[in-house]
């Protein structure tokens, strides 16, 4: 038969669409692991494996030690002067030598033989000796308490000095009132006198000490805590250790020891004063340690002074420095190191948690002799040596950690890579949950930490796990960027600055900044504060660092006026002010301004008298209060402005504010005080600049809370999509009250005094005294107030308005004008009040706070009743009495009221006279006015009098008509000299008086009817008597509210709100417990209450014309003026001072909540490197900068900027957005696009309905070409300039909708949206968790690599069964579930994947899919032109190991190729021959070991009809190709071959697999037909670590060969494959033992149940024990287990005889290949260069076809 070779090349692709018969030379069905065109050599068209990757090697942190803590211990050491110089008579008997006395006092002073003075004391505390070696060093300006000397005439000293220890539990707890204080009467002379009143000390405050967690005790010198080389120095223990007389174990010292319970913590103490000298704890206790310790009739010196008797005659002790740091130190707030004194005195005092020692000195200030001798003897130098609580290391942890690879960042510029990397240690309690921010270098080949989590899962800075990815990130200089929609708030992090931090902490371990105190030059400028790294440090503070949100002040300023009396000048004078500030940070962000603080008046302003000539000195200064914060804050900028009227907005707060100044932030005092504030003075003497308008408007940086998707825009915005904003809230539940002159914060007087001579201003911030009793602020009476809630969550950001609903409106308030205030108004039991005086608001809050509320604040719309208003004496009042001619009045119901008091006259309060403009402030140059506006009203407040005398009565209105409230119904001028005056008498003549003194204006009101209609008496023509000179007041009501008039304005200072959701209130704080209504509205029975100080007016006096006798209104101060409360916008009715005390800016809206914006994209300020300024933490949202799209497409998943727009990706489309362009039409409707101010444009739509699911981690860009998947579509896509193309669809469509197919079912969001921001366990549910198609470019290659990840085959809950299984558990729980186990178990084994991941290749040069990989990586990335993935969080490099080709993350994997002979599809061809043009190569297993001769490849060839497979042993080499006759076929054949071994009968012993892993048998087999004496070595199918030895290879082809299968035939009639030839094991070799006889070694099958497998006996199997005996152990196989050498200890015993045989399918003996065409499976493992140009194969034509 003629036969011919069929050759293929190739030089296409993979092809997984096209019918086999149908494939095109060039192309292959199959590939694994090789490449065909990017070659790594100048051999394009020759396919190659490809090179391995390399592990570019770092150590990842390990889990710590098993340690147990040690307790923090205090010893506290205070021995008197005395002490050393006399060295305790009462002590050891050492020879002391008397040196002396002083002044005839029988006390002699004792001192060592020798020099002993001085040097006793030189290195008392610890410190280096002084120059000379005898000068004591004395912690100067630390805790020097000063006694003052007992006044005895004829004696000395005090020999007991009385004191408090004091106790804290943290650095903020040690400034008063927060300590706990223990009094102390001590005498620290003697080591006795030490040991005595210690004792009795010790007796007094044992019990209350241990019920606060801490055992005190007293220690002698030999304690091991009582630390000799601290506490007495080297020169004093030479001296003690060195005399005649002592003997190691001498107690010469006692001390105070503390030591807290492990679950204390830290713990501080320090020496205070008592406020008396007596030891008032000691008077009435019972001395049990000597009876006289308190007895003064027993000292031995000074009889009558020995115990303190009253304050005169005691130590009074003054604490001047104590735990603040901020005085005392003054070079420097660090509390962990030297401070250098005038003298150069070295002192150590307690720095944060690193506190080692802490000193005190107590000593007499008199310099008289006798003070010298007593500050000899009395002086108390005391010490503390701190032991921090430490971790001791009791073992090795077996915690393993799980590192994975979440998300990566290429930097192209610097040649470096970051990647974050999430950590999981298998027991969740573990501190080693060690997330990874790490750089690799690709010029260096280092890979760097750049950020290192703590380990503790409660304080970890970030929350990563390995099931969220983290698909963006982008770097700006030196900062990284990240996003992903469940870790929460976007996150930022300098790795510079972290990067230097992490290396100095592995370098020296923790460190100081030089900001917080240290001496090494490490700054905030290029560090982070250790804290960050610190795993006890709070998460929350940690989450400053790392967000892009930075949090600016929530606190408003405040401030005070001072006086200077060394400036002559007062520039504040005339003016009021407010200020804020803001936050600068180190990375050049810049926060919001802060809360406005209140207007507070100087007394210049409350003068309210005309004259006002200021005093320069006085108040002429304002001290502004502003607060620290965290360590990423670099300076505090303050600005502030002069309040002043601008616009509609009158009355408020305006004007331009200004920079005043610039300080540094003070990071040290903020650590221990998170409230620490710094002051800045402002005189208002400089050019300020002027800060730009709008500005300051937002309230809060808009930083989504958490996004799913960031890009930057164009190097200068940064932009996130699909993003959460707001929050839910609750219905409020408030109540406001108005107080008519009284104050809950001090009922003890009427609000503000009783003369107005004690007002404050603010809402307790901002006091200003007022002691002239000039007036106060107030609320607009007769008027309505609205105030709602404004809820702030701890980054500052805030909600809009909260106002309770129109039902209830019990967020509005109804401030009764005075004449409608009545008794009852008073609360019973209010002490002091003045129910027409001024008013302040108290407020309750009922309802729960929203449980992410951290604080709240008031905030305040004004009134909303009374426009403009003016309150004032009408002096005259007239009415038209002319009689007409029939002798009748008029009918005439007007009456004129004179506004003459007011203004329009020389001597009415604004005076008609000429302005002096050389007066400033002109006397007569009021600042108020009053002109008609249609709508005006007037109300009256007090009644009237016609007694022309000074001073009048004026009594506000009461009982019935006591509101009266008409229409102004005109407005005008009238002058005796015009005869049109409608004021006239009966005869027609003016009643105006002729000398011009009432001419004016006037305003015209109609009589008073009461609801009867009925004229009200003193209010109508025939009787205005309650007219005349009253107080009146002439308002405008306010119209319908415009948009500004429903803008609300921070009104008080901030509240907190604690971690029940209840409200912390200025006066009372709410309490449990919550009760919940059927609307799910949650109460409380005891609200949060408070109250409003700061109102809308201000409530003073103003002095105001009266009467004289002959009714005319005089200037004369004496006669014509009288005083009256009045309210007015106006603090000062001659300074512009109309301004409250209103902040910043909020509206209410009825749609505030959290949403969802899944179609929406918001975009930051710009960030500006020239100008140092960095914008992208500036989110506003008053400048609109957001977009919203339509959501018909989906959420968006990715944005990216590409070239000058931004690529929008949603779930099922793709946009294009022009980045600050936009389409202009043009006058023909023709787009064209042109730069536009807006940042983000029009929208416009690639072609094809192509999104990228909900798969974002599959997107990949190499310069301007994109690539995703879009798995809904089943398809893969490429962004070119030419728009979007489905590379899927290029023959390999079948296969990826295939994969559409398989994961149709899973969502790798799945429900995401129930709970934005946060990971929740219902997310983790079922494989959705494991469905991801990663993508990745390899830029030497131009592929782009698509990975779908395994789903794995484990159950849920499986994890939590097996580890019950392996921590022994199962084996006691009568109730565990052994069946599912072993069934689960066997199932994973077998099946470890559900579905199994794949990694498949597109090849740009050939515009085709090339191959598929074995890696499985946790994530790809590149740099430059290098191509890298993760493994378990490590970094490999790819085509980089040249050694170990297809060898990924450690593991060599198979080269694979399929392909197809196909020549002539329809004919039936025989195949005789295959040839491979390829070289030939070792082979390895998996871990690289590579066999001893080279090889082919494996083959399997597969016909329509046949099939059948060639060894790679069997191919011969010839001229280098591969030469292999096809075989017979396996499958589709006639014949077979029978291979007989003969009868084999052998018993299994009793034997054991034990570790050395061989079956201790020789089984020596009977009949052997093919071998003389033949052994037959049975070994386990599945050798694991049974470590059998290897085989050696003799192998007889012609017989017998390797992977022949055994057979015996089962003879036994109840075996269920009775008649069958049963598979023993498979032929693993032939070799020899050492005795040189051959066997043959048969790798075991698992046997099963086989009746024929039994024992000599015919019972069923058992198993034996290690001793021979049957087992008890329940194995869950039951009574007839199978034959599984792997399983346990126990092998089953039996004797076995029967026939066995070699049963090959026709390979030797059967049918030539044929079909139509002919499938070759190529497949080899090898760690070498594979080379493949060609595969052919010799066919010819079938002898059965005719075709």
């Amino acid at each position: 038969m003629p036969s011919k070779q069929s050759k293929r090349i190739f030089l296409g692709g993979l092809d997984k669409d096209m019918d086999p018969r149908l494939l095109k030379n060039g192309d292959y069905h199959h590939a694994l692991n090789i490449r065909n065109i990017a070659s790594e050599a100048n051999t394009q068209g020759v396919i190659e494996n490809i090179k391995g990757n390399k592990l570019s090697s770092y150590d990842f942190p390990q889990a710590p030690p098993e340690t147990a803590s040690s307790s923090r211990k205090i010893t506290l050491f205070m021995p008197w002067w005395a002490y050393w110089n006399n060295y305790s008579p009462d002590g050891p008997d050492f020879d002391w030598q008397p040196i002396g006395s002083i002044n005839d006092v029988s006390n002699e002073i004792y001192s060592w033989p020798g020099n002993f003075d001085g040097v006793v004391t030189s290195t008392f505390d610890g410190q280096p000796d002084s120059v000379d070696g005898t000068e004591f060093v004395e912690p100067q300006n630390y805790t020097v308490f000063t006694p003052i000397i007992a006044t005895s005439a004829t004696v000395g000293y005090a020999s007991l000095i009385t004191f408090n220890i004091s106790l804290g539990f943290s650095l903020a707890d040690m400034s008063d009132p927060l300590t706990i204080d223990f009094q102390i009467s001590y005498n620290g002379e003697t080591v006795t006198t030490m040991k005595n009143y210690l004792d009795f000390f010790v007796q007094q405050y044992y019990d209350t000490f241990q019920s606060l967690g801490i055992t005190i005790s007293v220690i002698d010198n030999n304690s091991p805590d009582f630390d000799l080389d601290y506490f007495f120095g080297e020169a004093v223990l030479n001296n003690i250790t060195s005399h005649p007389n002592y003997v190691p174990g001498f107690i010469f010292a006692h001390a105070l020891h503390f030591e807290a319970s492990p679950d204390v913590g830290e713990f501080f103490i320090d020496l205070r004063p008592v406020s008396e000298g007596v030891p008032i704890t000691y008077q009435d206790a019972e001395d049990t340690i000597t009876g006289s310790l308190f007895d003064s009739t027993l000292h031995e010196f000074v009889p009558t002074n020995f115990l303190f008797q009253s304050a005169e005659d005691a130590f009074v002790l003054s604490d001047t420095v104590g735990y603040d740091p901020l005085q005392g130190l003054t070079d420097s707030t660090n509390w962990g190191v030297s401070t250098q004194i005038e003298n150069e005195y070295l002192f150590l005092t307690e720095h944060m948690n690193n506190m080692q020692s802490l000193g005190w000195t107590l000593r007499i200030s008199t310099g008289t002799l006798w003070a010298e001798y007593i500050s000899e003897h009395g002086l108390m130098f005391a010490n503390a040596l701190i032991t921090p609580s430490q971790e001791e290391i009791v073992g090795e942890s077996d915690v393993s950690i799980d590192y994975t690879t979440i998300g990566s960042y290429e930097d192209k510029k610097q040649n470096k890579i970051y990647w974050m990397v999430a950590a999981k240690p298998d027991d969740d309690k573990a501190d080693a949950w060690f997330h990874l921010i790490l750089e690799y270098d690709l010029k260096t080949d280092i890979v760097s930490t750049v950020f290192r989590d703590c380990g503790n899962f409660t304080n970890n800075a970030f929350n990563w796990q390995k099931e969220f990815l983290i698909n963006d990130i982008n770097k700006i200089g030196d900062i990284l960027y990240f996003t992903s929609r469940q870790y929460g708030e976007p996150c930022s992090i300098n790795v510079r600055k972290s990067k230097n931090s992490i290396a100095l902490i592995d370098a020296s371990g923790p460190y100081v900044l030089d900001e917080e105190g240290g001496t090494d030059d490490i700054s905030l400028e290029d560090y982070y504060p250790y804290s960050l790294y610190n795993s006890a440090y709070p998460k929350e503070l940690k989450r400053h660092y790392v967000e892009v949100l930075k949090r600016g002040s929530i606190h408003a300023p405040t401030y005070i006026f001072l006086d200077d009396t060394t400036v002559s000048k007062n520039n504040l004078f005339g003016h009021m002010f407010q200020f804020r500030y803001r936050y600068h940070y180190y990375d050049n962000e810049v926060s919001p301004w802060s809360p406005i603080s209140d207007v507070v008046p100087s007394n210049h302003d409350l003068s309210n008298s005309t004259g006002v000539v200021p005093d320069p000195f006085v108040q002429n200064r304002i001290e502004v209060s502003v607060r620290n914060s965290s360590g990423i804050v670099k300076y505090i900028e303050l600005c502030g402005r002069r309040c002043k009227d601008l616009g509609v907005m009158s009355r408020g707060t305006r004007g331009e504010f200004f920079t005043i100044a610039k300080i540094n932030n003070n990071f040290a005092a903020w650590q221990i005080n998170n409230e620490s504030t710094q002051i800045i003075d402002f005189r208002n003497d400089q050019l300020y600049p002027i800060i730009d308008a709008g500005e300051g408007d937002r309230l809060f940086d808009a930083v989504p809370r958490s996004a799913h998707t960031q890009t930057i825009l164009g190097n200068n915005r940064l932009a996130y999509a699909n993003y959460t904003v707001g929050y839910d809230v609750p219905l409020i539940n408030v109540q406001l009250n108005p107080q008519y002159g009284f104050s809950q914060s001090d009922p003890s007087q009427e609000y503000g005094g009783a003369n107005y001579d004690s007002a404050t201003y603010g809402d307790g911030t901002g006091l200003s005294p007022n002691p002239d009793g000039f007036g106060v602020s107030s609320f607009k009476s007769g008027a309505y107030h609205n105030f709602g809630l404004v809820y702030y969550d701890e980054r500052g950001r805030c909600s809009t308005v909260l106002v309770s609903n129109e039902r209830d409106n019990s967020s509005q308030v109804y401030v009764k004008f005075p004449t409608e205030r009545i008794a009852s108004d008073i609360p019973t039991g209010t002490p002091n009040f003045d129910l027409f005086g001024a008013v302040t608001i108290q407020w309750s809050i009922n309802h729960r706070a929203p449980e992410w509320a951290k604080h709240y604040r008031w905030f305040y719309s004004r009134n909303t009743t009374v426009d403009e208003f003016v309150q004032f004496r009408i002096l005259n009042v007239f009415t038209n009495n002319l009689i007409d001619a029939g002798g009748n009045p008029v009918n005439d119901n007007r009456i004129f009221l004179s506004l003459r008091g007011l203004k329009g006259n020389s001597d009415s309060f604004i005076s008609s006279d000429p302005l002096n403009e050389n007066d400033v402030p002109n006397d007569n140059a009021e600042i108020f006015d009053y002109d008609f506006v249609k709508g005006d009203r007037i109300r009256f407040i007090t009644t009237g009098d016609t007694n022309i005398v000074n001073p009048i009565n004026q009594n506000i209105i009461t009982g019935a008509n006591n509101y009266i409230d008409v229409r102004i119904a005109g407005f005008e001028y009238y002058s005796q000299a015009d005869p049109t005056t409608p004021i006239q008498d009966a005869i027609g003549l003016t009643q105006l008086a002729q000398d011009g003194t009432q001419d004016g204006w006037y305003i015209i009101i109609e009589e008073v009817l009461d609801n009867t209609g009925t004229p009200v008496a003193g209010y109508n023509t025939a009787n205005f008597n309650n007219i005349i000179q009253s107080i009146a007041e002439i308002y405008r009501p306010k119209q319908e509210p415009g948009p500004e008039e429903t803008i609300f304005f921070e009104l008080s200072r901030l509240y907190d709100i604690d971690g029940n959701g209840m409200h912390q209130g200025g006066i009372a704080d709410q309490g449990m417990p919550f009760t919940e209504d059927a609307f799910g509205n949650i109460t409380s029975e005891t609200p949060a209450t408070g109250e409003f100080l700061t109102g809308d007016v201000y409530y003073k006096n103003r002095d105001m014309r009266v009467l004289n006798n002959d009714n005319v209104a005089t200037a004369n101060v004496n006669e014509g003026k009288q005083d009256f409360y009045v309210e007015d916008y106006f603090c000062n009715d001659y300074l512009n001072t109309n301004h409250a005390s209103l902040g910043r800016a909020n509206l209410y809206s009825p749609f505030f909540k959290e949403f969802a914006k899944i179609s929406s994209i918001t975009y930051s300020d710009v960030y500006q490197p020239a100008t140092s300024y960095n914008g992208f933490s500036t989110f506003d949202n008053n400048l609109a900068n957001f977009r919203d799209y339509s959501e018909i497409d989906g959420s968006i998943q990715k944005i990216y900027f590409r070239d000058t727009n931004l690529l929008v990706i949603f779930e099922d489309k793709t946009y294009n957005i022009p980045v600050q362009k936009d389409i202009i039409l043009s006058a023909s409707g023709e787009g064209n696009m042109g730069i536009s101010n807006k940042v983000l444009g029009t929208p416009q739509a690639y072609a094809g309905h192509y999104g990228i699911s909900k798969n974002p981690e599959s997107f990949v860009v190499d310069g301007n070409v994109c690539y995703w998947v879009d798995i809904r579509q089943g398809a893969v896509l490429r962004l070119k300039q030419n728009g979007i193309s489905p590379i899927s669809d290029l023959k390999m469509m079948d296969y990826f909708r295939d994969k559409s197919e398989t994961y149709k079912a899973l969502d790798p969001q799945n429900r995401w949206e129930e709970s934005y921001g946060t990971i929740e366990n219902f997310m983790l549910e079922g494989d959705h968790k494991h469905f991801r198609i990663k993508g990745g470019f390899n830029p030497k290659h131009t592929e782009y690599i698509v990975q779908f990840d395994h789903i794995d085959n484990i159950p849920d809950g499986w994890e939590v069964i097996s580890d019950y299984f392996e921590s022994g558990d199962a084996w006691n729980d009568a109730n565990f579930d052994w069946n599912f186990f072993f069934t689960t178990s066997d199932l994973i084994e077998k099946q470890p994947y559900k579905i199994e991941g794949s990694t498949t290749a597109w090849a740009e040069p050939q515009n085709r899919w090339v191959t598929h990989y074995s890696h499985i990586a946790d994530y790809y990335g590149k740099i430059n032109i290098l191509f890298v993935s993760w493994s378990k969080g490590a970094l490999f490099l790819h085509d980089m190991d040249e050694e170990n080709h297809n060898t990924f993350y450690g593991i060599t994997y198979f080269t694979e190729l399929d392909f197809y002979i196909n020549e002539g599809p329809s004919t039936v061809k025989g195949f005789k021959t295959l040839t491979l043009e390829a070289n030939q190569a070792f082979e390895s297993d998996e871990n690289g070991v590579e066999e001893e001769v080279l090889s082919s490849y494996d083959v399997g060839l597969i016909t329509d009809m046949t099939e059948t497979s060639i060894s790679r042993h069997n191919f011969d080499q010839r001229e280098n190709k591969q030469y292999a006759h096809i075989p017979f076929v396996t499958t589709g054949s006639t014949g077979s071959e029978i291979i007989g071994l003969g009868n084999v009968t052998f018993t299994l012993p009793d034997f054991v697999v034990g570790s050395s892993g061989l079956i201790n048998a020789n089984l020596v087999g009977t009949d052997v037909t093919q071998f003389t004496e033949a052994n037959i070595m049975f070994v386990p199918e599945n050798v694991g670590d049974l470590n059998v030895p290897a085989i050696n290879g003799i192998f007889a082809p012609e017989s017998i060969a390797f992977s022949d299968t055994v057979f015996f035939n089962d003879t036994f009639p109840t075996s269920s494959t009775f008649g069958q030839d049963v598979p023993i094991g498979n032929a693993a070799g032939i070799s020899f033992n050492d005795q040189g006889q051959p066997f043959l070694a048969i790798y075991l099958f698992d046997l099963g149940s086989y009746p024929g497998f039994n024992d000599t006996t015919g019972s069923p199997l058992e198993f034996l024990d290690s001793d021979g005996n049957p087992s008890s152990e329940d194995t869950g196989f039951g009574t007839n287990p199978d034959f599984n050498p792997n399983f346990g200890d126990f092998i089953p015993q039996s004797t076995f005889d029967e026939f066995v045989f070699i049963k090959r399918n026709g390979f030797s003996e059967g049918d030539r290949m044929k079909g139509r065409f002919m499938e070759v499976k190529l497949k080899k493992r090898s760690r070498r260069l594979l080379e493949i140009f060609s595969g052919s194969a010799t066919i010819f034509n079938s002898e059965l076809s005719d075709d």
